[in-house]
């Protein structure tokens, strides 16, 4: 009589697999698994992102203060001459200036930022780029990572969604009514 594997192994089992019973259950558990870490896992990334995106109002707030402090009230979308110059804002907060806010690689005061933020709402080129207007509140279109009031010197997200805490009442004033040097209103939260 020859020896076949079921006798060897003590009976006649001819199958040494899983039931399908067994692997739908095994399924059946991961799934449940999967119900229970997967919402964690994404609320903690939108977290992260709001996190970094009051972190990033804040500083920037924060460091345009400390430019109109350093340029005698001067805001930094204003030039030397206290024209406005929205095209050079963002390299007046980067970059070296004298105290009149002329842009000048030895000049004595600055920079103030490393780098320019990216609002993390926000795709593509735009979550770095800055809108400017005359209303004091964004208008969370998302067609820029970053709205500034040149009439209050808040900066804010113009994201549709995030750090809307922040955001600086509705209203609009006229560029006759704001003086030409204006301190930040909003309070750094």
């Amino acid at each position: 009589m020859t020896a076949t594997a079921s006798h060897i192994l003590g009976g006649d089992h001819k199958d040494f697999g899983f039931s399908l019973i067994e692997i739908l259950i095994v399924v059946v558990l991961l799934s449940i698994l999967a119900m229970i870490v997967v919402p964690h896992v994404s609320s903690a990334s939108a977290d992260a992102r709001q996190n970094a995106l009051l972190q990033d109002t804040r500083t920037l707030r924060s460091q345009i203060e400390l430019y109109a402090a350093q340029h005698g009230g001067r805001l930094p979308h204003l030039d030397e001459n206290g024209a406005m110059d929205t095209a050079n804002f963002t390299n007046r907060l980067l970059s070296k200036t004298t105290e009149s806010g002329k842009l000048d690689s030895g000049g004595s005061l600055g920079p103030y930022l490393l780098t320019w933020p990216k609002n993390p709402f926000c795709e593509g080129p735009t979550a770095s780029e800055v809108k400017f207007g005359k209303i004091a509140a964004p208008p969370r279109n998302g067609q820029s990572g970053w709205y500034y009031s040149v009439t209050t010197g808040v900066i804010s997200p113009n994201s549709t969604r995030g750090a809307e805490e922040l955001d600086p009442p509705s209203t609009i004033l006229t560029v006759e009514s704001a003086p030409r040097s204006v301190s930040p209103i909003s309070p750094i939260r």
